[in-house]
């Protein structure tokens, strides 16, 4: 059975769904090693990112960098959530993916207010 193949009966099957022992395959240390790399690699970009939610001279770079941040963050639990096998964690997923996009449209609704700027 192939990985997509894999990934699609979990989903159909559900989570609390009772699986049938997977057959060993040559190429699941690799998937698992990409796996963890990609989950590296995230946990740095998100560590860049904090640098310059922290850093950033403007307001706007800040709120760029926090709806980088949550779109990581769903890649990591999408990761994740490969890794270990399992579709409980894809809802997490989905409430930081919606969380992350109306924060975005707020910020950037504040933004571009022109109410916004201080009268003297």
């Amino acid at each position: 059975m192939n990985l997509l193949g894999g990934m699609m009966m979990m989903l159909a099957e559900g989570a609390g769904a009772a699986r049938a022992p997977q057959e060993f395959s040559p190429l699941r240390p690799l998937l698992f090693q990409i796996l963890e790399f990609g989950a590296i690699m995230s946990i740095l970009g998100m560590m860049l990112c904090l640098y310059r939610m922290v850093r950033g001279p403007h307001l706007a770079d800040r709120v760029l960098s926090g709806d980088t941040i949550s779109w990581q963050v769903v890649g990591l639990v999408i990761l994740l959530t490969v890794r270990m096998e399992s579709t409980i964690y894809l809802d997490a997923a989905l409430v930081v993916a919606i969380i992350g996009f109306a924060s975005t449209l707020a910020f950037a609704q504040y933004i571009g207010n022109p109410r916004r700027q201080a009268n003297p």
